[in-house]
């Protein structure tokens, strides 16, 4: 019996060994897996600032190396209060083919903020998942200062220059306290310098317009306002040189300016400014070249000194 089974258990390895051997030949060597070369631009990202329940979007590029032998393919996901991904969350890309996601970074309270953003993926050449660090700082000051600036010009507008100047004083004194608040104290201190020279304190107006330009921030808008400001104060003030300095500097960028926050104060009465302050001067002839612009129906205006002037004081009750 046990001679018995001892041979069938022999017949059963050599049966089992000759399948083996069979198998190896028939099916071949075995396929070398694909390269596959993964790169991730950049390795982190840093949102700076950014005013709370305000976004701003930063890319990371995901890209399959020309030298890749095989298809890239895999999955983003991101952690981290206030970050979130925008758009596709899959990619499956070609040899020298690329991928871009962009990251939103949305602060809901003042202070510092962290995520990961994490991409799975089947390269050979890197380990799987790679990670790009998030870092933000959500920033509630930047909303007062914003706040504060919409309802100065608000106050403006509604021809309240002591509430304006209260508005845009306050802002003036927030902006201070860091230079990433820059561009802010420019049109803050445009306001200010505004509401000044409607409350003919022209000398202080023209510090604060001054002042605003000076900034290397300002807008083009707000350089715009500053400089127009700055003209209508220089005509006030008998400094007709730089009265005609600042009104060209702003008609020569934007021939029909128009002051967003008053719309009495525009391009039509910046050549005034002009041919006003080129005939003190003695200008006779540039002066009348304003009025040319300004009236076309009535041109050639007079260089005489005597109707040029009537004609000049006309303007000013028609506009």
């Amino acid at each position: 019996m046990k001679s018995l089974l001892k041979s069938s258990l022999i017949v059963a390895l050599i049966l089992l060994v000759s399948f083996m051997a069979c198998q190896k030949q028939t099916s071949g060597p075995s396929e070398p897996s694909k390269t596959i070369y993964i790169s991730i631009s950049p390795s982190s990202l840093n949102f700076g600032y950014v005013a709370v329940n305000q976004s701003k979007d930063m890319p990371v590029v995901i890209k399959n190396q020309n030298n890749s032998a095989g298809r890239l393919t895999g999955t983003v996901s991101v952690s981290g209060n206030g970050f979130s991904i925008q758009g596709a969350t899959q990619f499956d890309l070609s040899p020298a083919d690329s991928f871009t996601i962009y990251v939103r970074f949305t602060p809901t309270a003042d202070g510092a903020f962290n995520g990961t953003l994490s991409i799975t993926h089947n390269a050979t050449n890197l380990s799987s998942p790679l990670t790009v660090q998030l870092t933000g700082n959500g920033d509630a000051t930047i909303n007062q200062i914003i706040s504060l600036i919409q309802s100065g010009w608000q106050s403006f507008s509604n021809r309240n220059y002591d509430d304006a100047l209260t508005k845009f004083d306050q802002a003036v004194s927030l902006s201070r306290a860091s230079s990433r608040y820059d561009s802010l104290q420019a049109e803050a201190e445009c306001g200010r310098g505004w509401s000044r020279a409607y409350r003919r304190e022209f000398s202080l107006a023209k510090s604060d317009l001054l002042n605003s330009l000076a900034h290397q921030s300002v807008s083009q808008s707000v350089s715009l306002n500053s400089k127009a400001g700055l003209a209508f104060v220089h005509h006030a003030s008998n400094e007709f040189s730089s009265a005609i300095q600042r009104a060209l500097e702003v008609l020569n960028v934007n021939p029909n300016y128009v002051f967003a926050y008053d719309n009495r104060v525009y391009h039509k009465r910046l050549r005034l400014v002009l041919a006003q302050s080129y005939y003190t001067l003695g200008d006779f002839q540039s002066a009348a070249q304003q009025l040319d612009i300004i009236d076309p129906a009535g041109a050639p205006h007079s260089t005489d000194p005597i109707i040029l002037l009537r004609q000049i004081q006309d303007m000013w009750s028609r506009l």
